[in-house]
C-alpha cells in the first residue's frame, strides 16, 4: 500500500502535548508514525509525499451538535450535501441530533442513518438518540439497545426534558451504564412562545421575549439531579453568564458536568436581529453584548470545553415568515473554524486551545477513537492555514440550505486538506468525494 507522508507540518496534538514542526505518516486507514525529528524520504510509487509548508496539521474537527435533517427533511439538508460542507470545513466527524422525522428513538432509525451514511458520506456521521420517546418528555427511550446500536449520547435536541422526575430517572439509568446525556438549556414554560431574549430590544420590536433566567433555571435543576444520581450531563449552546457561573461552581465540586457553545453566541448578539431578521433567530436566542463577552471569557477560562457548529439548515419557506413563527437556526459548518479562530486570536489562546475545543475535547467526551494523532489511531486529519484572513460569503456554502447570518463577516483560517480514515476527501479547494 502507498504511504502518505505529510512533511514540514506544524503538528498540533493536545493529546500528546505536541506543538512542533514534524512529519506524520499514514498507511491504509491509520497513522503509523509521527515524528518531530528531521526525516528524509524517497519519493517513489510507495511514498506519496505532501509538503505542508508549515501549515497546521491537527486531528480532524469533531462537530458535537449538528442537524442533518435525515430522515424526513431532506429538502433542507441531506448527508451528501452535509458531508461536502463538513469536508471543506475540516470537519471529519458529525454528531447529529435526533429531532428528525421520524425521531431517532429506536434502533431501526439509528441503523437506517448508519446505512445511509456509509453510502452517501465521506465524513464520519454518528447518531445520538432521544432521551424520551418522540421527544415528548414522558417515557424514556431504550438507552441500552440504542447504545448498542451505535447512539453515542442521548438528548432531546432543542427541547429540554421538562419533568424533573423523568430527568432524574434518565440520569440515574444513564449513570449505571456510563451514558452521556446532553441537554438543551432552556426551561420550557418560561421560554414557551418566546422568540428572542427579553429586554428593551424585544419590546421595541414587539416580539415576545424569553428571560435569560430560563437558561440558568434549567441548568441549575439538572446540576442538582446530576449530583443526586452521579450522572453525567453536557449542556449544549450555553449563552448566558448566569448559567456559566452555575456550571463553573458545579465543576469545582467535581460533578460530571460539561458544556459547549457555538460561534453564534460569541460572534452575534441580539442587535444582529435587526440586520438579519429570521436568519438570526436561534435557539437559545441571541443575547446582549455583556453575555456575549461572558461566553468569550468562559472559553478562555476552560468553563466551555467544546465549540460546535450548531448547523441547523432551513429552507427559504421556513425562514421567510414573521419572526415569531419562523424556524430557529442557522447553518454553521463553514463558519466554525473562521469564527473560532477569530476568538482564539482575539483572546490570544493559541492553536492548541483551538484544537482542544474543536477536536480533542469532543472526542474525549464521546469516547471516540479520534481527536488525536497517536500512532495506530484512525487517520482523521485536517491541515489549515490559521493566519489566512477570509470574508465569509454565502457563495462558498456547500450546504443544501443558505440560512447564513455571516455574509461579509471577517474571520481567519483556510482549510488546505481534510482526510478521513486515510482517504483525502478535500484538498486545495476541491472535493475528492
Amino acid at each position: 500500500m502507498t504511504k502518505i507522508i505529510f512533511t514540514n507540518a506544524h503538528i498540533v496534538d493536545p493529546s500528546q502535548n505536541i506543538n512542533k514542526i514534524g512529519t506524520v505518516t499514514v498507511e491504509n486507514k491509520n497513522i503509523i508514525e509521527i515524528s518531530t525529528e528531521k526525516i528524509s524520504f524517497k519519493k517513489n510509487e510507495k511514498n506519496k509525499i505532501i509538503d505542508c509548508k508549515k501549515l497546521i496539521l491537527s486531528p480532524g474537527f469533531i462537530d458535537l451538535k449538528c442537524h442533518l435533517r435525515v430522515p424526513g427533511d431532506e429538502h433542507k439538508e441531506n448527508l451528501s450535501y452535509a458531508s461536502k460542507a463538513a469536508a471543506s470545513s475540516g470537519i471529519t466527524s458529525l454528531i447529529c441530533m435526533p429531532n428528525t422525522n421520524p425521531i431517532i428513538d429506536n434502533v431501526s432509525i439509528v441503523e437506517l442513518l448508519q446505512r445511509k451514511a456509509r453510502k452517501e458520506s465521506d465524513v464520519k456521521i454518528y447518531s445520538t438518540a432521544s432521551i424520551t420517546k418522540k421527544l415528548q418528555g414522558k417515557e424514556l427511550s431504550e438507552f441500552g439497545l440504542l447504545s448498542e446500536a451505535g447512539a453515542l449520547a442521548f438528548t432531546d435536541a432543542i427541547t429540554s426534558v421538562h419533568s424533573s422526575a423523568v430527568m432524574y430517572k434518565a440520569l440515574k439509568y444513564a449513570s449505571a451504564f456510563d451514558i452521556l446525556l446532553m441537554q438543551h438549556p432552556e426551561e420550557k414554560e418560561l421560554s414557551d412562545g418566546g422568540s428572542m431574549t427579553s429586554g428593551k430590544l424585544s419590546t421595541e420590536l414587539g416580539i415576545k421575549g424569553i428571560p435569560i433566567e430560563a437558561e440558568v433555571i434549567q441548568v441549575e435543576r439538572d446540576i442538582r439531579l446530576a449530583e443526586m444520581t452521579n450522572g453525567k450531563i453536557h449542556f449544549l449552546n450555553i449563552s448566558t453568564g448566569l448559567a456559566l457561573e452555575a456550571i463553573k461552581n458545579a465543576k469545582k465540586k467535581g460533578l460530571k458536568i460539561s458544556c459547549s457553545t457555538s460561534p453564534h453566541y460569541f460572534s452575534l448578539n441580539e442587535k444582529d436581529i435587526k440586520k438579519w431578521r429570521t436568519f438570526a433567530k436561534l435557539s437559545p436566542p441571541l443575547r446582549d453584548e455583556e453575555n456575549m463577552k461572558l461566553v468569550k471569557e468562559a472559553i478562555a477560562d476552560d468553563i466551555i470545553s467544546c465549540i460546535t457548529s450548531d448547523h441547523s439548515p432551513h429552507d427559504t419557506d421556513s425562514k421567510r415568515l414573521p419572526f415569531e413563527i419562523a424556524s430557529a437556526g442557522s447553518i454553521g459548518f463553514e463558519s466554525l473554524l473562521p469564527l473560532t479562530l477569530k476568538i482564539v486570536k482575539e483572546k490570544k489562546l493559541g492553536i492548541t486551545k483551538l484544537v482542544n475545543l474543536l477536536s480533542t475535547k469532543p472526542a474525549e467526551l464521546l469516547k471516540l477513537n479520534s481527536g488525536s494523532l497517536k500512532k495506530g489511531n484512525n487517520a482523521d486529519i485536517v491541515i489549515f492555514d490559521p493566519n489566512k484572513k477570509i470574508t465569509l460569503s454565502p457563495k462558498n456554502i456547500k450546504s443544501k440550505s443558505n440560512n447564513f447570518p455571516y455574509e461579509k463577516t471577517k474571520g481567519y483560517g483556510e482549510v488546505f486538506l481534510t482526510m478521513v480514515d486515510g482517504k483525502i476527501i478535500f484538498k486545495n479547494g476541491k472535493l475528492n468525494i
